[in-house]
């Protein structure tokens, strides 16, 4: 009702993980399963993110027993519809400026099949209601079988359909290798149709056409860390199964949202790329008479556009239409070094810390001279880190016990217990106690990337306010105090000021800083290996932190565990 009225949404509730804060201690998937959440790559390693396509913004997986206080709610409030972001849509979507050629419907003696993959809340069933419409108003007996899935990502969901010439009887279950398209909205569950281990195996090399969406949709078991796959390995799965010369692949999802908002709108454009491909029996008026048939009417005009925006993938180079590169591209290390420091320079004493931090990094940078811009721009942002956790001189205490494996690392081995080093001493050391948890739930790099995430704009009246979503822990003379709270931002801005609790309260996070000085004694001042096979147990030390996730309770016990590992690997 109210995008009718207004043509925009006045106020937007949404779920958000702040992913510096996020562990990937993955409680929040493994109590919940909740099919919005998705794993992201960042300078911190993997962390849990929400899909905003997916998401209900109900707060069930911030709630969960022990879950991090990465979650928030984001409530927008918009005066005027928000300005359009990406123009290109609607220039793709306008035939008359550049009319699009009307590809000859494809021919088929006795019938046609089509196989539609994917998971629940992709819009297969959509599919199947336009090409079973079109079919019929192309005049074809058109049948179809349905397997609908559990809500959203948890469970498949795939659709049969066949055109036969009138009074021609059929089955509608497709034979093994007689699909002649097979539309893969879902890589893994399109894989899972056409390999040898298959029940259904529709495809054949020989007849079977994929058009497949590339995006990778994590399941249930890739989110809790029990399964893995790549859509690389998939894709070339699927080019062995089918007619590699007529494979169409491309990231469908990344494509809607840039161009449309919103990644809902896939199963459109990979059906107009079908259908510009004459892979499809039917003309363009069938297919237009049926998407006014079962598409909603608010929603009609987009499916329209995703629809010519996927028969323009079909024709041109994706390069050519939409902006392939990723939404934030990474930092050079000289990007990230000047942005740091002006953020230091804004702080109390900023000047002289902003100097003092530059000439660490600089001074690093130069000694490990490890000609990596990666490393280097990570090296910027995790003494950062430290500065804004305590101050320059525990950056520096990092950065000289950095040095201090450097000096009894080599080229030989790749400089591998360095980078380890750079990378765990910083995630021991980064003690996310409440203090630094509100830093980070309110820096000004976090609200410039919201801003850009929810398209906020403040010149045009819109306002970002958050509900942060805590459960702080103190301990006082031995006493533990915790409670669930829902904060905002002016509480945290206080919050990040007091730094002077963790000395007059030494018991606070108690656990983190003996295993930080256990860390740093027993691996890192130990580290000076005189052989191979002493230079491998030793980075296996280093790296012991790397399954240390979450925090307290889910926390300590993986502190232990690492602890008995270390010891195991140098008893010698």
């Amino acid at each position: 009702e109210t995008l009718k009225k207004d043509g925009f949404l006045k106020y937007e509730k949404h779920i958000n993980i702040t992913p510096e804060v996020c562990e990937f201690c993955r409680e929040c998937t493994k109590e919940t399963g909740c099919p919005a959440l998705k794993i992201i790559d960042t300078d911190y390693g993997e962390k849990i993110a929400i899909d905003a396509s997916n998401c209900v913004s109900d707060g069930a997986c911030a709630r969960v027993k022990y879950a991090c206080p990465a979650f928030e709610e984001v409530i927008i409030t918009r005066k005027r519809p928000p300005q359009k972001q990406h123009a290109a849509a609607n220039r793709l979507a306008r035939d008359s400026d550049s009319p699009l050629p009307l590809p000859q419907p494809r021919t088929f003696e006795r019938s046609w099949n089509m196989y539609a993959a994917g998971v629940g809340g992709m819009g297969i069933g959509t599919i199947s209601k336009v090409l079973v419409v079109a079919g019929h108003l192309q005049g074809y007996d058109a049948t179809f079988f349905d397997k609908k899935g559990l809500a959203i990502r948890n469970g498949s969901v795939y659709t049969h359909i066949t055109y036969t010439q009138p009074n021609t009887p059929i089955s509608p279950m497709i034979p093994h290798g007689k699909a002649d398209l097979l539309l893969g909205l879902d890589i893994l569950e399109a894989a899972r149709s056409v390999t040898g281990e298959s029940i259904s195996r529709i495809a054949s090399p020989e007849r079977t056409t994929a058009i497949i969406n590339t995006a990778k949709t994590d399941t249930i078991t890739t989110l809790i860390g029990k399964d893995h796959f790549t859509p690389e390995t998939l894709e070339a799965s699927l080019q062995t199964y089918t007619k590699a010369d007529t494979y169409f692949g491309a990231n469908m999802f990344a494509i809607s949202e840039q161009l449309l908002g919103n990644k809902l709108y896939a199963n459109m454009m990979l059906l107009g790329a079908a259908f510009q491909r004459q892979l499809i029996p039917v003309e363009l008026e069938a297919i237009q008479l049926a998407l006014k048939s079962m598409v909603p009417r608010a929603d009609l005009d987009t499916n329209m556009e995703a629809f010519t925006i996927g028969r323009r993938l079909a024709l041109e180079t994706l390069e050519s239409l939409v902006d392939s590169s990723p939404e934030e591209p990474l930092e050079t290390y000289q990007e990230t070094l000047t942005a740091k420091q002006q953020i230091l320079e804004r702080n109390r004493r900023g000047k002289q810390v902003a100097q003092e931090y530059t000439s660490l990094v600089q001074n690093i940078v130069e000694t490990l001279a490890l000609d990596s811009n990666d490393t280097h721009r990570i090296l910027a942002r995790y003494i950062y880190d430290l500065v804004q956790f305590e101050d320059i001189n525990y950056a520096r205490g990092y950065v000289e016990k950095v040095k201090q494996v450097h000096a009894n690392d080599s080229a030989a081995h790749n400089y591998r217990a360095t980078h380890a080093a750079i990378r765990y001493l910083h995630k021991v050391m980064l003690i996310k106690d409440e203090v630094y948890v509100a830093h980070l739930l309110t820096s000004e790099e976090k609200l410039a990337r919201d801003k850009r995430a929810y398209k906020v704009n403040t010149a045009n009246g819109d306002k970002i306010k958050y509900v942060h979503l805590n459960r702080p822990h103190f301990t006082v003379m031995g006493l533990d105090f915790e409670g669930d709270i829902d904060t905002r931002n002016w509480q945290l801005h206080l919050m990040k000021r007091l730094k002077f609790l963790r000395r007059w309260l030494p018991e606070w996070h108690g656990k983190e800083k003996a295993f930080r000085e256990w860390y740093i004694t027993r691996v890192i001042d130990t580290f000076a290996p005189n052989d191979t096979e002493t230079y491998e147990k030793h980075l296996q030390a280093l790296e012991c932190v790397e399954d240390v996730r979450g925090y307290r309770q889910i926390r300590y016990p993986k502190m232990e565990a690492a602890k008995q590992r270390v010891e195991t690997l140098l008893k010698t």
